[in-house]
């Protein structure tokens, strides 16, 4: 499985009009601002500008199916990702630096 994007902000809403729960994932967007100010008017921006912003996944379910949702995105994360053999430290797909090897990257 290959990822579309990585997720830097998530957002859930009740749309109560049609009774569906709304959940959105944002692209994760590293920005380059000098200030505070500058880094909240870029966010700002960004957030508004759903045509060029930044990659958003939009769904909306029904009261069951966020049941579901839920239930599933509770195993997912229960189920974890296996630890290495030597630190304890959940593997990563792509290897592993492990501290108990000076930094050596060992594959999944």
């Amino acid at each position: 499985m290959e990822e579309e994007f990585r997720v830097g902000t998530m957002a859930l809403a009740w749309d109560g009009d049609e009774q569906r729960m709304i959940v959105e994932a944002q692209a994760l967007v590293e920005l380059d601002a000098e200030s505070d100010e500058d880094l909240a008017e870029a966010e700002e921006r960004l957030l508004q500008d759903e045509e060029n912003g930044p990659p958003m996944l939009r769904v909306r379910l029904t009261g069951l199916q966020a049941r579901a949702f839920a239930k599933r995105a509770l195993d997912v994360v229960n189920a974890g990702r296996p630890p290495c053999p030597l630190c304890s430290l959940p593997l990563d797909p792509e290897g592993h630096v492990c501290p108990r090897q000076n930094g050596y990257r060992r594959g999944a």
